[in-house]
């Protein structure tokens, strides 16, 4: 049975699909064979495969961090949208709807279309269940992305639909939770939304503060890792939860496409990118205690 971990966040852009593609380089140099998953990606960027199925792109990025084989699987549910403001659903790689129109009046008071009907949680749980279990028999580790905030109120059939990729997928892999902390008072905010289940759940924090750290830079500072982990127990220390990950500031980032965008917007070649999370994950290792991860998974 395959080991797993899951990072969760605050909201989009926070670093999950980042941290997700650090974790599996590292694991995967560590001699496991990791496979990457992330339940639910709506995104307009997508990789195609040569037999025509698709997936969210940022899984391919994850795929090629973990050094193992392009799988649509790894992420399993596909809602790509259109500039015509219409939406085709994939699942496992297949195109499954489209063409369909959902605005944001359908988020509030849901329609009985084909999209809404995708993202009530009967329907994907199904599909989460049986890409687990082909994964695990096929792999040492599965680290798991989530999808958005932790927690959404006040998009209908969408909240569910964010809700599920995160706890209940939590719940379905009965994977540990490590949570990205860019600022305390969003953490603080997105923890006392959580239920007590859910915040048992959440093993760790990895602190990702790119603007404190890039401002730091921008003023000369020098930013080590032990300054990084003084940094980290200092502002997110009081929050009740082990820091596992205090991540610097990357600047072979800069300039780069988004890993994970919801818009079109230019991709990173996977050449390019095997040479780049290698660097990364070279530099960053020094700000994560794997043995800490170790331990959260029982690896």
């Amino acid at each position: 049975m395959a080991k797993k971990i899951m990072v969760q966040g605050t909201g989009s852009g926070k670093g999950k699909s980042l941290t997700v593609c650090i974790l599996c380089r590292l694991l995967s140099n560590e001699g496991y064979k990791v496979a990457p998953l992330k339940s639910v990606n709506f995104t307009a960027v997508t990789y195609k495969l040569g037999n025509g199925m698709e997936f969210g792109y940022s899984q391919a990025l994850q795929a090629v961090a973990a050094r193992t084989e392009l799988n649509p699987d790894f992420n399993p549910i596909t809602p790509k949208p259109w500039i015509d403001g219409t939406i085709s659903v994939f699942v496992r790689g297949r195109k499954v709807v489209e063409g369909v129109r959902f605005t944001g009046e359908d988020l509030l008071v849901p329609k009985n279309d084909p999209v809404t009907q995708m993202f009530k949680p009967e329907a994907l749980e199904g599909i989460v269940r049986e890409v687990l279990a082909e994964l695990e028999s096929r792999y040492d580790v599965i680290v798991i992305e989530g999808s958005g905030p932790i927690k959404v109120k006040g998009l209908g059939a969408m909240s569910k639909a964010v809700e599920f990729a995160n706890m209940h997928v939590a719940r379905i892999a009965n994977a540990p939770v490590l949570m990205i902390a860019n600022t305390p008072d969003s953490v603080k905010g997105m923890l006392s939304m959580l239920s007590e289940e859910e915040l048992n759940r959440i093993k760790g924090l990895i602190v990702n503060p790119f603007d404190a750290f890039k401002i730091a830079m921008d003023i000369g500072a020098k930013m080590s890792p032990e300054l990084a982990w003084e940094y980290g127990k200092a502002v997110y220390g009081d929050l009740g939860k082990d820091i596992v990950a205090v991540l610097p500031y990357m600047e072979e980032l800069a300039g780069m496409p988004e890993l994970d965008p919801v818009q079109p917007a230019p991709t990173i070649p996977l050449d390019l990118w095997d040479t780049m999370i290698e660097k990364i994950a070279n530099k960053v290792k020094d700000y994560i205690d794997m043995g800490k991860i170790h331990s959260i998974m029982g690896l």
